[in-house]
């Protein structure tokens, strides 16, 4: 919906639980005072010697026409030519709304209308490192985390790290909703992963009270490297069974010595059906299939023995023991690390 009004204001875009509309006298006062000062910007930079264009629109309840937020866009060029152009995104809810999954949804809902109404094919956002719920809002709002912005904000007299999310153009498909299908086996699909899929996936594991699951940690990795996801599906039903995720990992510093680590979940009542062991052996297939590196690895709870069991139905072998790797009820635990190889018998 576009084009129309509420609350006497002009409409830019809704998905019908929220809309972006042009920005009232009072707005921006009324966010900043409920707003939360420890994550803001501060003072201590001096006032820019140049100009920079900024857009501004409010966040409102499509029903009611309730400030809920506003929001800010801005051309950033990464290289002096129009394809080299991003847009930079940014929103502040107010307080009472928070934590209603409204950050992910506007997030979502303004990529999709800058795309919509101009030519740039990238919208990014960067928000504080220690603004966990910043970075999960991005995520769920399926913009990719690419890494760290070290010491790009001056807040309290000191440089802070800040991290820097992105969603492209050719991203829209899974922003609304297609998936890709990756490859397929027996009664399970591998398919590119919807922004919530690990999300839903992660909370019926939660859920299922996993005794074997690592205790959460909300602090970043030292080292981030971009992990790409997939989807579980039923054949027959399209029904989530459950998640996978890759990521690049390094042993030696160069590109041969360098290897996929995979991750499989499954949701508890698509259990004990083979469906993790088919998944591993479909992701790693497709990996061998679609890139250069020649071995594909994972690493689960020693005490997991049905991850380890099919791992080993998947054709990958045990390389050894990774001790004290993972941290589970208060304690280091041990890893077993499993590896498959482009060269293995009965390989891709």
């Amino acid at each position: 919906m576009t084009g129309t009004a509420l609350s006497g204001r002009e409409i830019l875009a809704s998905d019908g639980r929220i809309a972006i509309a042009e920005l009232a006298e009072g707005d921006l006062e009324r966010v900043e005072a409920g707003g939360d000062r420890s994550l803001n910007l501060g003072t201590d930079d001096p006032t820019l010697p140049f100009r920079v264009t900024r857009s501004w629109a409010a966040l409102l309840d499509a029903g009611t026409g309730e400030l809920l937020g506003v929001m800010s866009w801005r051309a950033v060029p990464h290289m002096a030519t129009l394809t080299g152009t991003a847009w930079n995104m940014g929103i502040d809810l107010v307080r009472s709304v928070r934590r209603r999954g409204l950050g992910a949804a506007a997030g979502r809902l303004l990529a999709r209308y800058l795309f919509d109404t101009t030519e740039l094919d990238r919208v990014q956002a960067i928000t504080a490192i220690d603004n966990v719920g910043g970075w999960r809002s991005l995520e769920k709002a399926g913009f990719t985390r690419e890494g760290v912005v070290r010491g790009v904000l001056r807040r309290d007299d000191r440089f802070w790290d800040m991290v820097c999310f992105s969603v492209l153009r050719t991203d829209l498909p899974a922003l609304d909703g297609e998936r890709e299908v990756l490859a397929r086996r027996d009664e399970v699909v591998l398919a590119r992963a919807l922004p919530d899929d690990h999300l839903a996936v992660a909370a019926a594991v939660r859920d299922a009270d996993d005794a074997l699951a690592p205790d959460p940690d909300q602090r970043l990795p030292l080292v981030a490297q971009p992990v790409y996801r997939g989807a579980l599906l039923g054949a027959a039903s399209g029904s989530l069974l459950g998640a996978v995720s890759w990521r690049a990992v390094d042993h030696g510093g160069t590109f041969g010595c360098c290897a996929w680590h995979l991750g499989v979940e499954v949701v508890p009542h698509a259990r004990g059906r083979g469906v993790g062991s088919t998944a591993a052996r479909l992701l790693a297939e497709h990996l061998f299939a679609t890139t250069e590196l020649d071995r594909v690895e994972a690493a689960v709870d020693a005490e997991d023995l049905a991850a380890r069991r099919a791992l080993e139905r998947a054709g990958f072998r045990r390389d050894g023991t990774v001790r004290g790797a993972r941290v589970r009820g208060g304690r280091r635990r041990d890893a077993v690390l499993y590896g498959l190889l482009r060269t293995d018998p009965g390989g891709p």
